[in-house]
């Protein structure tokens, strides 16, 4: 999928009824922007769609693609948070991982100027692990993960992980030296669950670019 400066690929929607937009986000674009205003951005190109008002329910980095949810009424902002009961991401990480699923509840916060990490007394965070398979696609060693996540910090997927000692392929800000095995950090929101009153699964196909680093055949052959 190829997104221009104020298109989207209808492609990309995952579901749209009853107020709910859920989208496939790509990974090249933030959620929000600097202002309603701003082009460069999703929520921005929704609303091009849509014309009119388009709200973010929640944020996925700039670099994580999958699934994102919006919605066209104001009053459904709240609720639709509220009715989160499940996460889930797939994610590419460094080295096999010894164990088959864990769980890090490292606290994480401030730990410089602009800085996150993990940090005693900071706010309580937990991830699940679950160890997939292993990434044909990647020259060095590295694993596809399924990640649960039971709390919503910012960038705590990509912290655990580092935390564990399996930082994720491409990252940059959480591991020394940054990783180059890969343009973005290899992150993809799969599936989200609501719950009452909504009762949705959505989710998203891993990222054309991370099938490639699996070493899916189907997505290789589209190089």
């Amino acid at each position: 999928m190829t997104t221009g400066p104020d298109e989207l690929s209808e492609a990309r929607v995952l579901l749209e009824e009853s107020g709910l937009l859920a989208v496939d986000k790509p990974h090249d674009l933030p959620t929000s922007g600097r202002s309603l205003d701003d082009p460069d951005c999703l929520q921005w190109r929704l609303m091009q769609r849509a014309g009119g008002m388009v709200w973010a329910v929640h944020q996925l980095d700039a670099d994580t693609s999958g699934v994102n949810l919006f919605t066209t009424e104001r009053a459904l902002v709240e609720p639709l948070k509220r009715s989160m009961v499940e996460k889930r991401y797939l994610a590419l990480v460094r080295g096999r991982p010894e164990w088959s699923e864990v769980s890090c509840a490292a606290p994480l916060g401030e730990v410089g100027p602009g800085r996150l990490g993990v940090k005693p007394g900071g706010r309580a965070s937990r991830t699940t692990f679950r160890r997939r398979r292993a990434c044909a696609g990647i020259d060095k060693e590295a694993w596809e993960l399924e990640v649960s996540l039971h709390t919503g910090r910012t960038h705590q997927v990509r912290i655990h992980a580092a935390a564990l000692g399996h930082p994720l392929v491409g990252e940059e800000w959480y591991v020394e030296p940054p990783c180059g095995l890969h343009t973005r950090q290899a992150l993809h929101a799969w599936r989200l669950r609501l719950g009452a009153p909504f009762d949705r699964v959505i989710t998203a196909p891993l990222a054309v670019d991370l099938r490639r680093l699996v070493g899916d055949d189907e997505a290789a052959a589209t190089r």
